[in-house]
This record gives C-alpha cells, sequence and structure tokens, in this order.
C-alpha cells in the first residue's frame, strides 16, 4: 500500500459520496465530507487536507467556484473535479480553476483511483523539485531563497500577534583559513558540523539558514528568552563540540543578534543589516586582540 492521504470529499449525492469514501479508505486514505461548496471551505479551514476532491454541479456554491477559492486559499491543494454533466461542464474549465484532474461520471473505480494517485505523485514530484531549490545542498539547511520567504511570512504574523521574534547573524570564522591548511573537502566538513551544531541548539520551529559560503542566520520566532542567553547556549555547544572533535582545528563563530520590533517593524533586509553589522563589530575585536 502506497501512501495515506487525507481526502476532502464535496458531493452532494450520499451515493456518491459514501461510494467515494469506501474505495479511499480501501487504499488507506482518510476522509472528510461536504455537501456543498460552503461546508467545504469551512470544514478545509478547520482542518489539513492533503487534496480535494470536487463535483461540479451543488447547491450554494458549484465545483468550478470551489476550485478557484480552495487555489486562492491553498495554491498548492491538488484537486480533482469530477462531473456527470461533461457537455455542460469543460476539462478546460476545471483546469482554469486550479483542479489538476478531471472525470466524467460515470467511471469506473479502477480508472478513478489511477488518475487520483497520477495526480498526487505528480504533486509530490513538484514539491520535492521546489524542496530541493530552497534547500542548502552542502547542509541541508534552508537556503537563502527559502529563509527570505519564511521570514516575510514570520514577520507579517508578528506585527499582527505583536510577537518579537529575534534574529541571529552568525559567520563561521577562518574558513578559508581551514580551506587553505587541510583542503576544501575539510571546509565542507566544518560548515556541516556547524550546521548540526545550529540544529541542535534551536527549536524545530526556528529558522535555521545558510545564506552564504560561511554565513548563517537564525530566525526564533517565539522568543521567550533574550538574545544573550540564545547566544550563550550556541557557544556553550560549540565549545562542547570542539573539546570532543579530533580534527586539528576548532570551530569558531562572530555574530550579532537583532531583535525585530512589531510596533515599528523593518524590513528583512534591514533587520539583516543591523546583526550583520554587529557580528562585525564582534569579529573586529576579536581581530584587535
Amino acid at each position: 500500500m502506497g501512501l495515506s492521504y487525507r481526502i476532502l470529499i464535496v458531493e452532494d449525492e450520499e451515493l456518491v459520496s459514501n461510494f467515494m469514501v469506501s474505495l479511499f479508505s480501501k487504499y488507506g486514505h482518510s476522509c472528510g465530507t461536504a455537501k456543498d461548496g460552503l461546508e467545504a471551505l469551512e470544514k478545509i479551514k478547520k482542518n489539513a487536507f492533503d487534496s480535494a476532491v470536487i463535483d461540479i454541479v451543488m447547491p450554494l456554491m458549484d465545483g468550478i467556484t470551489l476550485a478557484r477559492e480552495l487555489i486562492n486559499l491553498y495554491p498548492s491543494l491538488p484537486i480533482m473535479i469530477m462531473t456527470g454533466h461533461a457537455d455542460e461542464h469543460s476539462a478546460g474549465s476545471a483546469i482554469a480553476a486550479g483542479a489538476r484532474e478531471f472525470i466524467k461520471k460515470p467511471f469506473s473505480a479502477d480508472e478513478f483511483i489511477l488518475r487520483f494517485d497520477k495526480m498526487m505523485r505528480d504533486h509530490r514530484g513538484e514539491e520535492e523539485l521546489l524542496a530541493l531549490s530552497l534547500t542548502d545542498e552542502l547542509t541541508a539547511l534552508y537556503n537563502r531563497r527559502r529563509f527570505f520567504i519564511l521570514t516575510e511570512q514570520c514577520l507579517k504574523l508578528a506585527v499582527r500577534t505583536k510577537k518579537r521574534p529575534l534574529l541571529l547573524f552568525i559567520d563561521m570564522d577562518d574558513l578559508k583559513w581551514i580551506n587553505d591548511h587541510y583542503g576544501h573537502n575539510e571546509g565542507d566538513h566544518a560548515l556541516i558540523e556547524l550546521a548540526n551544531i545550529l540544529k541542535k541548539t534551536f527549536r524545530e520551529s526556528d529558522i535555521i539558514a545558510r545564506i552564504g559560503g560561511d554565513e548563517f542566520v537564525v530566525l526564533s520566532e517565539t522568543v521567550d528568552e533574550n538574545g544573550e542567553i540564545l547566544m550563550t547556549r550556541l557557544v556553550e555547544n560549540i565549545r562542547d563540540y570542539n573539546a570532543k572533535a579530533s580534527q586539528r582545528y576548532r570551530l569558531s563563530i562572530s555574530m550579532g543578534a537583532a531583535q525585530f520590533d512589531p510596533e515599528h517593524p523593518v524590513s528583512i533586509d534591514e533587520l539583516l543589516s543591523k546583526a550583520d553589522a554587529l557580528m562585525y563589530a564582534q569579529k573586529r575585536k576579536r581581530w584587535e586582540r
């Protein structure tokens, strides 16, 4: 049996709806049902669904209108539209509304499952490609593009909820020296080890990214601790790593912190610039010693 999905079935005919619930259950999927478009919108806002299967002709809101509404809310949601009125409603209008599949009634169970499975395989493939394009290949952290996408969403939410996320700008010291003395493979290993320490130090809900060769950023979304505590924890974890590691160099970082103020919001670039300047100030102090 393949992957299990949570599917929203929107169908006003109870016999058809029950048949589809039974069919999906046979293949290990779970279902929620709605009898019209308005009920479907209420359900999908309160529950997580992996896909939707929608009839076109329904009371209150037809399937084409519902598909448009769902795509506006959830742009990547895979939608299959079905109809027994193929003469009145074309596949073109369904696809234009955002559906990925269109099937005419009556259909066989085998045909329906084959087309549904293909829709979900295609969707998974697109999601995997998107994840690759948004992930740093070396460290498996988010890359610069993904950091900006997620941080923009986080800062908009912070303004509404009056939260004060903290941005850390982290620069790995002496990467060039490691590359020059021990080779680029060892430099890559050092970057991976630092990435692992960052993942160990911060929460899964925090946004951790590599945005340049030796530059990392962390956006802590729910800060119930001040920046000094977070930075101290990171320094201690690096110190513990160095005490146990066997390589001939020590991991070292410089970092700066900038806190977002929802009462006086700034752009991502401005927040980054502030943290970056504080990081370089710390690095200069180290050079001057």
